[in-house]
């Protein structure tokens, strides 16, 4: 179950002289509870509206972040750790938890309520992944920008 609330995604006028300066990068620790996917909605927002990236990149990064970050709020049953990062071509999200069982895809259930997170993922990331930490996991996912 996501937060459907809408985050504007707006687009800045052309933001490769930004990029060029450096790369944008913003950090996050969220509460373990569903209301702060808002949160981290607004987060990778303002990310895409600062580096200029086109709106329909930055609603699948809202709706990829919104499936991780939930998934970290069900199961993690950890505070939230959100990681944004923008590098020429690259909006990188990192979502960690205090859980180390890796997210499995769900076998198709048209009748279910939830389990489709990783399968939406699996087809709209550029990549994505997971990696062990001391204290859990960060699943990460890479979605392309276009210049």
């Amino acid at each position: 179950m996501t937060d459907g609330a809408a985050v504007p995604c707006r687009t800045a006028s052309r933001a490769a002289d930004r990029r060029a300066a450096g790369d944008l990068r913003a950090d996050l620790v969220l509460a373990p509870d569903p209301a702060t996917v808002r949160g981290a909605r607004e987060v990778v927002a303002q990310q895409c509206h600062r580096a200029g990236i086109a709106v329909d990149v930055c609603e699948t990064a809202l709706l990829l972040t919104s499936e991780v970050v939930t998934n970290a709020v069900l199961h993690g049953r950890s505070e939230v750790r959100l990681r944004v990062v923008v590098t020429p071509g690259v909006l990188h999200v990192e979502v960690g938890d205090d859980n180390s069982r890796h997210p499995q895809r769900a076998s198709p259930d048209d009748g279910a309520l939830d389990g489709r997170g990783m399968a939406i993922i699996d087809v709209l990331a550029t990549r994505w992944g997971v990696r062990d930490t001391p204290n859990g996991k960060v699943v990460w996912f890479d979605v392309a920008v276009r210049d």
